[in-house]
């Protein structure tokens, strides 16, 4: 069989993968020109066009849909190869992506514990509430929260978490044993599915109606909800990994000892033989001590 030309599958994956020649050129270092010029090599190979050329956007057609899984799983295949050859790569330098709410509150205040044990990494941390292309980004590990159903990717738990209710204990009204009245107060609500899930069984186990609550922030980051909750600005349902530490010090306090058990909680994530590496199996008892602290 006749195979086409490497240069221009690398191409196509990376036109495929942007959805756009141009970005192609500029991951490759090429002209625009010029990969049209493979794209154009490469579909005369198959006898075949393999993208729908629009106006701002290139799209797989369907031929090219199902080529593309074939490709992008090749070149996969060689990145591991080189890997296995070449060892880790990079292996003093570390890149943590993870959620904003865990980032700020979690590793950036505590990461020097991390790096007086491991002062030969640098760590560098990507904030992101959306998981990283871990091709394209160079992200090392992911902290997410979530099932840890992640396609192509392998999900190693952190530790067992849990929502729960909790208040400045210097917000007026929260330590009232009436729990009508506690919920009378600002709500900081996370809109994420298990908060919400968890709000409704709150609401269910104290007999609050749902639609009578008053919420003053709603979004999906829970780290803007922590600040406001421990600035005294309501109460809040939130991942009790996220503010044990704040409970510990009397910053905050769990309302009524509520607690939701979820099945999400915080996962490391990334693709599997990352996690042979040694910077990122150095980093994951850490995180996980961190993380059952």
């Amino acid at each position: 069989m006749r195979m086409p030309p490497l240069k221009s599958l690398q191409v196509f994956l990376s036109a495929a993968r942007h959805k756009s020649f141009k970005a192609a050129a500029e991951e490759l270092f090429v002209t625009q020109a010029a990969v049209s010029q493979q794209i154009r090599i490469l579909e005369n190979h198959f006898s075949t066009p393999l993208f729908i050329r629009e106006n701002k956007q290139t799209q797989l057609n369907a031929q090219g849909m199902r080529l593309f899984p074939f490709i992008e799983n090749a070149f996969e295949q060689i990145k591991l190869g080189v890997h296995a050859v070449t060892g880790e790569p990079n292996a003093n330098e570390l890149k943590v992506s993870a959620l904003h709410s865990v980032t700020s509150l979690l590793l950036l205040p505590n990461i020097h514990h991390f790096q007086e044990e491991n002062s030969d990494i640098s760590v560098q941390f990507a904030p992101n509430n959306n998981l990283e292309s871990f091709r394209q980004s160079g992200v090392d590990v992911a902290i997410r929260r979530g099932l840890g159903d992640y396609q192509g990717l392998v999900s190693h738990k952190l530790t067992d978490d849990d929502i729960i209710l909790v208040a400045s204990p210097l917000l007026v009204g929260v330590d009232s044993q009436v729990p009508t009245d506690v919920f009378k107060l600002p709500l900081l609500e996370d809109t994420s599915s298990d908060i919400q899930e968890a709000i409704s069984d709150c609401c269910q186990q104290f007999n609050i109606d749902k639609a009578a609550l008053r919420s003053s922030i709603r979004t999906t980051d829970a780290l803007p909800i922590i600040q406001n909750v421990l600035a005294g600005q309501g109460i809040a349902l939130v991942s009790r990994a996220l503010v044990n530490h704040n409970i510990k010090l009397g910053q905050l306090v769990n309302v009524f000892d509520y607690a939701y058990v979820s099945p999400r909680t915080l996962f490391l994530v990334a693709p599997e033989h990352h996690f042979n590496w040694p910077k990122v199996q150095r980093f994951e008892q850490w995180a996980k001590a961190l993380f059952t602290s």
